[in-house]
């Protein structure tokens, strides 16, 4: 049974979805994606994100989402919507031929979609990273959806194929070894676009998600070491 505090996200999601101020919502929420990838979360007011997105209604973020933990859901359900939907279809296309799965094309379905977030000028990979390396996602939660494949209805088909890839490993090592490519890669990601803000030297983002490819094919095709196999629980 939905709790009190379910019910009361979903009349503001509805609220948001189903008005004539659908236009004003995805503006405080682009605008305060923004400003809590530049700032942090604790550092910047609801208020703060009104007077940004041009706002003169004091209860506006409030009446759309109902909470700075609300808005931060939002925002990161509003990208992970067409983050699946790109994954789904490089999978489709990885998974069309009658022949072995590329692993480096099982990865592009893992990277390209955020790269593609990066792209369009969203900061939502530098959010997540945020919220999870700083410890606000709980396990489970939207931001660990973005951040875990396995989580979503493509991300699921994404991590049943990575997994196969991982069959030269003992279990409790490939388990580990996933969830290290999901985390890296968001990190790498996240880090990326910050460098391309603050540097004049960073690296195009085209080469620098090819190299992130290169290197995440890498650690999925690395043998576990003696010492590995030796800390195993026996």
């Amino acid at each position: 049974m939905a709790s009190e505090s379910d019910r009361t996200r979903d009349r503001a999601r509805k609220r948001g979805r189903n008005s004539s101020g659908e236009a004003t919502r995805i503006k405080l929420i682009t605008v305060a994606e923004a400003m809590f990838a530049d700032r942090g979360i604790a550092a910047v007011s609801l208020n703060e994100i009104r007077l940004a997105a041009g706002q003169s209604n004091a209860a506006v973020v409030n009446y759309h989402f109902g909470s700075k933990e609300e808005l931060i859901r939002a925002i990161l359900e509003d990208r992970l919507d067409r983050i699946d939907a790109e994954r789904g279809r490089i999978l489709d296309e990885a998974c069309s031929e009658d022949r072995p799965v590329d692993l480096r094309c099982l990865l592009e379905a893992l990277v390209r979609p955020q790269v593609s977030s990066i792209k369009r000028g969203e900061r939502h990979v530098e959010l997540v990273a945020q919220l999870l390396f700083g410890g606000y996602g709980e396990v489970g939660g939207p931001a660990w959806i973005l951040a875990d494949a396995s989580l979503t209805g493509h991300g699921q088909r994404l991590n049943q194929l990575l997994w196969q890839q991982l069959s030269h490993l003992p279990e409790a090592i490939s388990t580990m070894r996933l969830r290290f490519v999901y985390t890296s890669c968001l990190n790498a990601l996240a880090d990326h676009q910050r460098h391309q803000a603050t540097a004049a030297d960073a690296p195009p983002t085209a080469i620098f998600a090819a190299d992130l490819i290169d290197s995440l094919t890498a650690i999925i095709r690395a043998p576990a070491s003696a010492e590995t196999i030796e800390a195993l629980p026996s």
